[in-house]
């Protein structure tokens, strides 16, 4: 997924923060973007707002700074309190988890001020149109033309009507109605002074029958009051009294709220009516679109007008700059955006209600809600709304913060014990310019959002979170050898800080290097991070060596994708699914009853759960003797995997003096192609899962025998799914693993799947120039953690089969590993037919 080569021109209307924003995401994508504002000049009101995490998470993926700049400016909110009308505390609520939690925090500043930074973000040369007031709009079917009330005509590709909750836009799309009431009257100022009671970061809600009062630090000794109180649609809209009114409304609640009052100019307190509009099944057609209040304006119960118009204005440009088609790519914003806007639009009304009720009924069980309900209950009711729902449309499991599924709790649980990671190598001809590799990986970091994240715990499991980001560290190693940094890689866990992922730079020579790509199992398989290196070598240069990765220009995110599991075919989704699942497997186990035992290759030493340290051995068999062994598989009717299986097994029954063996090994099968929806193919992501089968080793069976037994086993178990039903067994299993390490080490070496196991990712198709570079020597390596003894992971290149074995060292030692690998190497070179 990249930008679209030529972005499409666009016209926005309206520069409140919607509009700004999306001057700023636009222009971020290379649009030539005018900005169309019906005031004499550019302007913002008088008031306060809560940028909430949802919109700084949003904001944060145009590499801007705008997040850095909004809490430098803003006061950072650190607390909710909620008090009665004399100002007694009902309940104080630390807010600060939620910044933790949802991977960004949230900032209060004055309207003037996010104004200011969203302008800047934009651009000194941006086209700026004021008094321009937006009469109607022609869509041309090639673009559309936008007529001016002065008589101005401007044209573009896209014309975006982000013009408040009385559009013209929109208007002339759905015709002209007026908004709803929402039953009560709003009061908004800025105050310049700081109240001594209040706490830094604090933000108050007094609650009254059918009024209410609210203040929050806004930074720089400023505060943001606002206050509601019910009332019929035509006097809220023709408000006919001033600040004397007001306080005597307030005079018998806290001095606290008169002294605010007392202390604001009458002119800097604006009196609007609070109002919506019933959500809409569709904003535009043609080339034309809305946003913010004039798609979907909401009552301000929920804090999510300006906020939701800002993710608005980051998922449009998203999906302009990565569709070819700019009609298509508004459908698609506007796809993605209306569940989300909906939800805000009742979820708004229907809490406005209950804050607004002067039922004694609701008043009290309001009351008793703040002042009884369990902190993580508030803390889950107040983040539901800032939530990032990120640039996906497969549901709320691509969001982050997103629950890890099985597979990848599973993955977590065991590299928190003892690091399990994935590697993937190639090596560089040509000059490297470090700077230049460390801007391409920053490119492919923030493309990802699961590169750009971590993994905390959380209510109902840990869950991926966005963190602030971080550069990709590159680590550069002089005159040494990847197989050495190789150890170094698979040992080393990540910063719980993140990112979740790193490079490695050896040179081996001038002018030759081999560049190492880690991350994690959580994130990815061998597939993902084959894909992250391709990318990072693209991002690097084009093929004449030209860079192209520059920090300066905006790359779209690839959307994070959903758990695995969310992804799975019907029948083994949710937990019925999944016990049908596991009872076909178990049925299947039963009819294995009888067969003769499987042999395990035993440990040479007992090491600790949290001892375990995977190393690395190699071996390749190159030229036409991996060209003649690849040939030998098809010829036999075998696939590579089960080759290497029946080599692997051959090899351990050597290692056991043993001439007659039947062992277990397990082969990774990779199951993207088996899921309802597959994911990007540029996408992290770890989609592997295990399937095992028994090797016949005999004096008289050949390779190839034993092969073609292990494959038709093989295959039926992919057939019947087994790989996607042993997923059910792993939640049991991740759930106490960290706390009883040693004692599920213990089972899986007793009677895990791990015990031989075999991975293949066929490479061939990697790209052999980019970036300037001749590549060569792609491969995939893969560390093992507790998850069994060693892992085979064989990599399929252009003309080379490179048999790379991580083992848990002390369980397998330098020299067994060495002799495991040579004998499978041997048995594999064996079994190719003399050449005639």
């Amino acid at each position: 997924m990249s930008t679209h080569p030529n972005p499409p021109s666009a016209i926005v209307v309206g520069a409140g923060v919607g509009g700004l924003t999306a001057a700023a995401a636009l222009r971020r994508t290379g649009a030539d973007v005018t900005l169309c504002e019906r005031a004499p000049q550019l302007r913002a009101a008088g008031f306060g707002l809560a940028v909430q995490s949802n919109a700084m998470l949003a904001l944060r993926t145009l590499d801007l700074g705008i997040e850095e700049d909004l809490l430098r400016i803003g006061g950072r909110v650190a607390t909710f309190s909620f008090r009665d009308t004399a100002g007694k505390i009902l309940r104080r609520v630390d807010v600060t988890p939620l910044d933790s939690a949802l991977g960004a925090p949230s900032v209060v500043l004055t309207r003037k001020d996010l104004h200011d930074v969203l302008l800047t973000a934009a651009g000194h040369d941006l086209r700026v149109e004021t008094g321009a007031a937006a009469e109607h709009f022609v869509d041309t079917g090639a673009g559309v033309a936008l007529q001016l009330s002065d008589g101005r005509h401007l044209e573009a590709d896209v014309l975006i009507g982000a013009d408040g909750i009385n559009s013209t836009i929109r208007a002339q799309l759905h015709g002209a109605q007026q908004p709803r009431p929402g039953g009560f009257v709003c009061w908004l100022a800025l105050a310049p002074f700081y109240p001594a009671w209040l706490r830094e970061g604090e933000s108050v809600h007094y609650w009254g029958d059918g009024r209410r009062f609210g203040l929050h630090d806004c930074g720089q000794g400023t505060i943001y009051w606002w206050a509601t109180e019910s009332t019929d649609a035509d006097l809220a809209a023709n408000w006919p009294h001033g600040k004397d009114d007001l306080l005597a409304r307030f005079a018998g609640w806290t001095p606290q709220i008169t002294d605010i009052i007392t202390a604001t100019d009458e002119s800097d307190i604006i009196t609007v009516p609070a109002l919506d509009r019933p959500p809409l099944t569709g904003w535009g057609t043609g080339s034309v679109t809305l946003l913010g209040d004039a798609a979907h304006p909401m009552l301000p119960s929920l804090g999510q007008g300006a906020n939701s118009a800002i993710e608005d204005a980051i998922v449009l440009a998203h999906a302009l700059a990565v569709s070819d088609d700019p009609v298509a790519g508004l459908r698609t914003y506007e796809r993605r955006r209306l569940p989300r806007t909906t939800e805000l639009v009742t979820g708004s009304q229907s809490l406005g209600r209950i804050e607004q009720s002067s039922n004694p009924a609701v008043v009290a069980a309001r009351a008793q809600f703040i002042q009884r309900a369990g902190d993580q209950r508030v803390l889950d009711m107040i983040s539901k709304p800032m939530t990032w729902p990120g640039f996906g449309d497969r549901g709320p499991g691509a969001a982050l913060p997103r629950r890890l599924s099985t597979l990848e709790r599973w993955h977590w649980a065991a590299d928190r014990i003892s690091p399990l990671h994935i590697c993937a190598r190639v090596r560089l001809d040509g000059p490297v310019d470090t700077a230049g590799l460390q801007a391409a990986l920053n490119v492919v970091g923030r493309r990802h959002p699961l590169v750009q994240s971590t993994v905390r715990p959380a209510r109902g499991g840990p869950s991926f979170v966005p963190v602030p980001r971080r550069p990709i560290p590159l680590r550069l190693a002089d005159n040494g050898s990847w197989a050495t940094e190789m150890d170094r890689e698979l040992a080393e866990p990540f910063d719980d800080a993140g990112p979740l992922l790193r490079a490695t730079l050896v040179t081996v020579e001038p002018e030759v290097s081999d560049l190492i790509l880690t991350s994690t199992y959580t994130l990815c398989d061998g597939i993902a991070i084959a894909a992250l290196c391709r990318q990072v070598l693209a991002a690097a240069g084009d093929e004449a060596g030209e860079p192209a990765a520059d920090t300066a220009e905006w790359h779209p995110e690839i959307p994070a994708p959903p758990g695995p599991e969310e992804l799975m075919p019907n029948g083994f989704r949710g937990v019925r699914g999944k016990i049908r699942a596991l009872g076909r497997l178990a049925a299947d186990a039963i009819s294995e009853r009888g067969a003769p035992a499987l042999q395990r290759l035993p440990a040479q030493r007992h090491v600790p759960a949290a001892e375990r340290r995977t190393r690395f051995a190699h071996r390749v068999i190159t030229g036409a003797a991996a060209q003649d062994l690849l040939t030998a598989c098809r010829d036999h009717g075998v696939s590579p995997q089960a080759a290497v299986a029946a080599a692997l097994a051959t090899a351990a029954t050597v290692e056991t003096g043993s001439t007659q063996a039947r062992f277990a090994v397990s082969v990774s099968v990779p199951f993207r192609e088996h899921l309802a929806v597959q994911p990007d193919a540029d996408a992290t992501g770890s989609y592997q899962a295990m399937v095992a089968a028994p090797v016949d080793c005999a004096p008289d069976r050949s390779l190839w025998q034993a092969a073609a037994g292990f494959d038709m086993r093989m295959r039926d178990a992919v057939d019947k799914r087994h790989h996607l039903a042993n997923l059910g067994s792993l939640g049991a299993m991740s759930m106490g693993a960290t706390r009883f390490a040693d004692r599920v080490a213990a089972v899986l070496d007793e009677r895990g799947p791990g015990n031989l196991c075999v991975s293949l990712i066929d490479t061939a198709d990697f790209p052999e120039r980019l970036g300037g570079w001749n590549l060569s020597g792609i491969q995939v390596i893969s560390g093992t953690s507790i998850s069994g003894y060693l892992m085979l992971y064989v990599t399929v290149g252009r003309d080379e089969l490179a048999l790379n074995l991580g083992y848990v060292e002390g369980i397998v030692s330098p020299d067994r590993s060495a002799s495991l690998l040579d004998n499978a190497a041997a048995a594999l070179r064996g079994a190719i037919p003399a050449r005639v």
